[in-house]
């Protein structure tokens, strides 16, 4: 795809600047965990005087330097947990904790093994884990927590809420994690689930349905009940017509061979990519992978089942090309030896099996 959108580049740094931190943070935590010596030890006549005054008060009388050590022990991974669950799809927030119980166990292992004066302890590892399920289930209350709607202007229906510029239907359920691009409209009943990445000014219909991940580029347009599945990715320009839809399973089944549901470990998504310009037409079928080049058409009531090359017109069951096409979106006519569009005046040249504009073949 020539022009990623924008909302991709800037999920993609957040990603990077996530990734750096959290490289950081376990460097840090090597060092800590890697120490010949207790890393509390310079302040341990510190932490006894303060465990002793507060000893002192009613509500603190009963703590000990276990309760300040296990306490300690558990705010040290709540980054970890944090850190990781931002990385991973919502759904997969307590990989957070495995990681966390992982990383500890190792920590722990290693100061069994090669240290003679740190302490390995299950609790250590218990509550580092712990921390880790705390900074995951942080982000996972943030990530899905209702979004806030806006109160309604009196005597105005349909209700619609607005942000900032974005219009979006009431009974449209758009995830807060998704990236909604200025002057897109978002009509009744669509969804767009988590992580997904709409362009501005798009118009997404009635009943759309776009995928976790799903990126869409500026100026596109689906049509109701337009299907779209993860990881499919969209640039500018892209028109899907109405109950088109993008798949995103090639081997599909309900149950695993043993006869139990299939959840999201028991298969890879595999997605479908559509460039600038291109038309998906009414009750069109793409089965991913599959790719459709920058201002290709492809017919109504089509099965796409393979590449679809820059420019041409595909139609039937399985889709084969028929023609070419413009910009303008009409079919070309060979001229001269050249291929020209009706509606711009604008010709084409066919070399290969590819279609170029004149002034750039």
């Amino acid at each position: 795809m020539k022009t990623p959108p924008s909302q991709a580049m800037n999920a993609k740094a957040h990603r990077g600047i996530l990734l750096t931190g959290l490289a950081l943070y376990l460097i840090g935590l090597a060092f800590v965990g890697a120490w010949p010596t207790p890393v509390d030890r310079p302040l341990g006549g510190l932490l006894k005087d303060l465990i002793e005054a507060a000893r002192s008060y009613p509500l603190t009388a009963g703590i000990t330097y276990m309760h300040v050590e296990g306490a300690a022990n558990v705010l040290l991974f709540v980054p970890l947990g944090l850190m990781v669950a931002l990385l991973l799809p919502v759904r997969r927030w307590w990989l957070a904790g495995v990681a966390g119980a992982l990383i500890s166990g190792a920590i722990e292992t290693v100061q069994y093994l090669a240290s003679g004066q740190r302490q390995a302890s299950l609790g250590d590892v218990v509550n580092n884990t712990l921390g880790a399920v705390l900074g995951a289930v942080a982000i996972r209350v943030v990530r899905t927590r209702p979004a806030q709607v806006a109160a309604p202007d009196p005597g105005t229906e349909p209700v619609y809420r607005r942000r900032v510029m974005k219009t979006i239907a009431e009974t449209a359920d758009v995830a807060d994690t998704a990236a909604i691009g200025e002057g897109t409209r978002i009509w009744h009943l669509a969804q767009v689930r988590e992580d997904a990445s709409v362009g501005s000014n798009c118009n997404i219909g009635r009943g759309v349905y776009l995928g976790p991940g799903v990126v869409l580029g500026n100026n596109c347009k689906l049509q109701n009940y337009a299907l779209v599945y993860e990881p499919a990715c969209l640039a500018d320009g892209v028109f899907v017509g109405p109950a088109a839809v993008l798949t995103n399973d090639l081997h599909p089944r309900a149950i695993t061979p043993d006869g139990t549901l299939k959840d999201s470990d028991d298969w890879v998504a595999v997605g479908v990519t559509v460039g600038k310009g291109a038309s998906i037409g009414a009750a069109a079928v793409c089965i991913a992978p599959v790719s459709i080049g920058e201002w290709a058409t492809v017919a109504a009531g089509a099965v796409v089942t393979r590449d679809v090359a820059a420019y041409a017109i595909v139609a039937g069951i399985p889709a084969r090309q028929t023609g070419w096409v413009g910009e303008a979106g009409h079919p070309l006519k060979q001229d001269s030896g050249s291929w020209l569009c009706p509606a711009t005046g604008r010709r084409y040249v066919e070399t290969s099996g590819q279609l170029t504009p004149a002034e750039m073949g």
